[in-house]
C-alpha cells in the first residue's frame, strides 16, 4: 500500500475512534439521570474510552507521528460533525 493510502486509512479509522469515543460519551451523559453510581459511571465510561482510543491510535501510528496526526485530524473532524448533528435544534431566545 502506498505511503497516500496509509494516510487516508489513518484518517478513517481515526474518524472511527472519534465517532465511537464521543457516542461511548453521549451515550454515557445520557444515563446519568437515570444511574444510582454516577461516579462509577462516568470513570468507568471513561477509562473504557480512553483504553480504547490510545490502543487504537498506538495501532494506527505504527511507528508514524503522521500517521497519527491524520488519525487525530479524522478524530477532530468526527467530534465536529458529531456536535453539529447533536446541536438541540430549537434555540431559545432572550429577546422578547
Amino acid at each position: 500500500m502506498n505511503y497516500v493510502m496509509h494516510l487516508l486509512l489513518a484518517l478513517t479509522l481515526g474518524f472511527v475512534i472519534g465517532v465511537f469515543y464521543f457516542s461511548s460519551l453521549w451515550v454515557t451523559v445520557r444515563q446519568l439521570p437515570t444511574t444510582q453510581k454516577p461516579i462509577l459511571l462516568i470513570v468507568g465510561s471513561l477509562i473504557g474510552r480512553l483504553s480504547i482510543a490510545i490502543l487504537g491510535f498506538y495501532l494506527i501510528m505504527d511507528g508514524s507521528w503522521q500517521q497519527l496526526l491524520i488519525a487525530l485530524l479524522g478524530f477532530v473532524l468526527a467530534r465536529s460533525i458529531l456536535i453539529r448533528r447533536w446541536k438541540p435544534k430549537h434555540s431559545f431566545s432572550t429577546h422578547h
